[in-house]
């Protein structure tokens, strides 16, 4: 487990170091951002993917943790604490995370939750569709 909050870790940091270095070379340059024809408050694609990232380590750490948990518990010794409904319950939650990951990343897309807000207004989901600034109407003659 400490692999993967290092390599992830690696990966946001790494992720959060490009941001702030195109942040700083926009400001030498005098221009507000560096990428081509977007809103310099939008959030970058790069950001979006490392905010995925963070949630999925996140929920992996709370999914598993408990498994780990009776598990070294039974070895340790404790086996006359580890009842049988304290043995499946957390191993049935674990198996739960191969369900969330893909909830997880269907959320993140843009498309998918504008979708969701359309068909279920219910979820109360908040999304509205890019404004396209650049675009001009003109006739043909």
């Amino acid at each position: 487990m400490c692999m993967v909050f290092f390599f992830y870790s690696s990966i946001v940091k790494a992720v959060w170091a490009h941001e702030y270095a195109l942040r700083e070379q926009a400001k030498k340059m005098n221009v507000e951002s560096l990428r081509s024809n977007v809103d310099a408050n939008a959030e970058s694609a790069e950001m979006r993917i490392a905010k995925v990232a963070i949630t999925n380590v996140s929920l992996w750490a709370g999914i598993w943790t408990p498994y780990a948990l009776v598990v070294v518990t039974a070895v340790m010794g404790g086996k006359t604490s580890v009842t049988p409904l304290t043995s499946q319950l957390p191993s049935f939650i674990a198996k739960t995370a191969s369900c969330l990951n893909p909830i997880v990343y269907a959320m993140s897309h843009p498309k998918y939750r504008e979708a969701l807000m359309k068909e279920l207004p219910c979820l109360g989901i908040e999304e509205h569709a890019p404004v396209d600034n650049q675009t001009t109407k003109e006739t043909v003659k």
